[in-house]
C-alpha cells in the first residue's frame, strides 16, 4: 500500500496546492460564470467533493451520497470540505491496508460492480487530475495563471 499512500499524499498535495493559489485571486473569481463545461471554478470543485465523498463511501459500504456538486462560496468552504474528505480517506486507508481487497458497490444507477481499493483510489486520484486540468483552463480564460501540479514538482519539493 505505500505506493498508494504515495499517489494519495500528492493527490492531496496537487489539490490542496490549487485550493491555496485560487485563495490568491480577486473577490469574485471563484463564482465567476465561463462556458467552459463547469460554469465557474466553483462548480467544478463542488463537483470534485461530491464524487470524492460518493467514492469514499463506496469504499466504506455505505449508500452513496448524490452527485450533486457542493455550492461552495467561498475557497475557505471548499478548504474545509476537502479537509474532511482528505483526512477520512487517509483514515480509510490506514484501517484496510490490502489495497487488493475486493469490494462491491452499486453506482448511481444502482448497477453492482466489483473492484479492489487499489482501483477506486486511482480512479479518485486520475478524476481529480483531470479536474484540476478543467480548473487550470478556467483560470487562464479568466486571465489568471494556473498552478504547477506536477508530481514531479511534488516529489521534488
Amino acid at each position: 500500500m505505500t505506493r498508494l499512500y504515495d499517489d494519495y499524499a500528492y493527490h492531496v498535495w496537487a489539490s490542496m496546492r490549487v485550493l491555496e493559489h485560487l485563495e490568491k485571486l480577486p473577490a469574485g473569481t471563484l463564482t465567476q460564470e465561463v462556458q467552459l463545461g463547469f460554469s465557474s471554478l466553483a462548480e467544478v470543485l463542488g463537483h470534485l467533493a461530491a464524487a470524492e465523498e460518493i467514492w469514499l463511501a463506496r469504499l466504506k459500504g455505505e449508500p452513496s451520497p448524490s452527485l450533486t456538486p457542493r455550492p461552495f462560496q467561498t475557497v475557505e468552504q471548499a478548504r474545509l470540505t476537502f479537509d474532511g474528505i482528505f483526512m477520512a480517506m487517509r483514515q480509510y486507508l490506514d484501517m484496510n491496508p490490502d489495497s487488493e481487497t475486493v469490494l462491491t458497490y452499486r453506482n448511481l444507477a444502482g448497477k453492482e460492480f466489483q473492484c479492489t481499493i487499489a482501483d477506486i483510489v486511482q480512479h479518485v486520484l486520475y478524476h481529480g487530475a483531470y479536474h484540476r486540468g478543467n480548473i487550470s483552463t478556467i483560470l487562464r480564460s479568466l486571465g489568471h495563471r494556473g498552478v504547477g501540479t506536477d508530481y514531479f514538482l511534488f516529489k521534488t519539493q
